[in-house]
């Protein structure tokens, strides 16, 4: 397992390969995490497969190059382009997509913008399947952008705030966790903003979608936890509700940290790894 790069223009995208088969499943982690993440899949590849791990910018060695302003969010239109040139480089003509958490929200955009590439869609506690309200302040205001940066230097009315909130009972525990795990250095409340910037306009379209798979009908797989309190599994409901075909959507005894042999292995009992 050895990290390998690509560059485009003003991009340069850090990735994982295994196995060595020409059926590709292209695979994106969740926030904080990195390519590696996926490296147990590997015991589901049949030998005519492979599995491509990207990581997302800001992670691992993903990253905007020194030409390119920081704060400027990835457009559709780039990243279709750059993920064209990765596949014309690896020779890659269709694949199977798999996203976990932020990068379910990314392989949402994904399957929408490339949809004559996408040949399977498996999605585990994903995002994207409702807005959130303080993301689209916080990443698409200018008033929001300002006052995250205040905070990533002086995060201690952060801290104050969250900590009343959870005392009052509005927000979850394990919210509350949340904040002090991923924000409790100056390197991770970067990691956050840098993030949320380079995103910000990866918002699938679940209508479109729905018409999109009514016409193809590739599989589509939905796993979430059942006691996750980030992406929480009653969300699946929003997307089924648009979703005329048919979804498969199933929930393991787990929290939002999916990605073990436990997840493995309802995947291999459920048979939903991409054919």
């Amino acid at each position: 397992m050895t990290q390998q790069l690509f560059h485009y223009h003003s991009f340069q995208l850090s990735y994982i390969e295994w196995g060595h088969g020409h059926d590709v499943v292209l695979c994106f982690h969740g926030f904080g995490r990195e390519a590696s993440d996926f490296k147990p899949f590997q015991r589901l590849l049949a030998p005519h497969q492979r599995l491509i791990a990207i990581d997302l910018i800001a992670h691992g060695n993903s990253r905007f190059l020194d030409n390119r302003d920081p704060t400027q969010a990835l457009t559709p239109q780039e990243w279709v382009s750059l993920l064209n040139a990765f596949l014309e480089d690896k020779k890659i003509d269709t694949f199977h997509l798999m996203g976990y958490s932020i990068g379910g929200r990314i392989a949402l955009c994904t399957w929408q913008w490339m949809p004559e590439k996408v040949k399977s869609v498996l999605l585990l506690a994903p995002d994207g399947l409702k807005k959130n309200k303080l993301y689209q302040f916080t990443s698409g205001t200018s008033i929001g952008r300002a006052l995250y940066r205040y905070f990533v230097r002086k995060p201690e009315l952060l801290f104050a705030t969250a900590g009343l909130l959870h005392k009052a009972r509005i927000l979850h525990p394990k919210l509350h966790r949340f904040v002090h795990v991923h924000l409790d250095s100056e390197a991770k409340r970067q990691l956050v903003y840098d993030a949320w910037l380079a995103y910000r306009l990866f918002f699938p379209n679940l209508k479109k979608l729905s018409l999109m798979h009514q016409k193809t009908f590739i599989p589509l797989t939905l796993i979430f936890g059942k006691n996750d309190s980030i992406i929480r599994p009653h969300l699946a409901k929003k997307l089924t509700r648009k979703f005329r075909t048919h979804v498969n959507v199933m929930e393991i005894n787990a929290g939002h940290r999916l990605l073990n042999d436990d997840l493995i292995d309802l995947i291999i009992a459920t048979n939903c790894w991409p054919k």
